[in-house]
């Protein structure tokens, strides 16, 4: 403090490499967040479709509920396309009558070369 000498550039130097380590680290969470922050909205998006489907299945009458695998669905995030593909399976719980079925829809997606899925369950009655 009582030095009126000031600040040396090595001294200078070795502070702005302390703070350009500290600002990589911190770049390097905040890319990672908003990559979670991404999978997240993904992963949101593929629940809403599903549960879309599935309540589009579920006003059908009984007999006109079918399996099989779906249109893709396309959807935009932040600048990219992301396209969801759909399999719906059905099984036949009463065996006797059949008048319940098990609708299971499975949702697909791949994000940065993996693939993610989603799936949900319910069933339905004969009425």
């Amino acid at each position: 403090m009582f030095n009126k000498k000031g600040v040396t550039l090595i001294e200078m130097m070795i502070a702005l490499v302390i703070l350009l380590v500290v600002s990589l680290a911190l770049m390097q969470t905040a890319i990672i967040g908003m990559n979670v922050n991404l999978q997240n909205a993904l992963r949101d998006e593929a629940v809403n479709i599903a549960e879309m489907r599935m309540n589009q299945l579920r006003s059908l009458p009984f007999e006109l509920v079918t399996a099989g695998t779906e249109t893709p669905v396309t959807r935009n995030f932040r600048g990219f396309t992301e396209t969801y593909n759909l399999a719906v399976t059905i099984n036949n719980i009463d065996t006797t009558n059949a008048s319940s079925k098990q609708i299971f829809i499975g949702v697909d997606w791949n994000y940065r070369g993996k693939t993610y899925s989603h799936g949900i369950t319910t069933i339905v009655r004969k009425q």
